[in-house]
């Protein structure tokens, strides 16, 4: 009977402890407020969960916003900055995780309403 096939292109996704950030733009707001983390990731077959937290240059986490069962390619959460002078250096720590245990972790130095910073992530 057709309607029992099923046919699952296994090539196009991954289980969600090899989901790995291929890509990502830090884009602080002018304004000095927030700061919008976009990035990309490899195709999943289970929805990844992952962790995104700003950093003070003492490692101090300043925000943090988790993202369980994220559903998006391209997920761009925005955080809100603690009140700092325009230039004050920051850092945006992303860490995919697998349960408790991290599987990749990227750490972006940013300034308060500086410049974009997009880059690949090397394998």
């Amino acid at each position: 009977m057709s309607e029992d096939l099923y046919f699952v292109d296994t090539n196009a996704r991954q289980p969600a402890d090899s989901v790995r950030i291929t890509d990502y733009r830090v884009m602080p707001w002018p304004d000095g407020t927030r700061v919008t983390v976009e990035m990309g990731l490899t195709p999943f077959r289970v929805f990844p969960a992952m962790d995104i937290s700003i950093l003070s240059t003492a490692g101090e986490i300043l925000r943090t916003i988790s993202l369980v069962g994220a559903v998006e390619r391209r997920p761009s959460p925005t955080l809100h900055v603690p009140q700092m002078e325009s230039g004050s250096k920051l850092a945006v720590l992303i860490e995919m995780l697998d349960g408790e245990t991290v599987t990749q972790q990227v750490i972006v130095p940013f300034e308060v309403a500086g410049p974009i910073i997009k880059r690949e992530v090397e394998a």
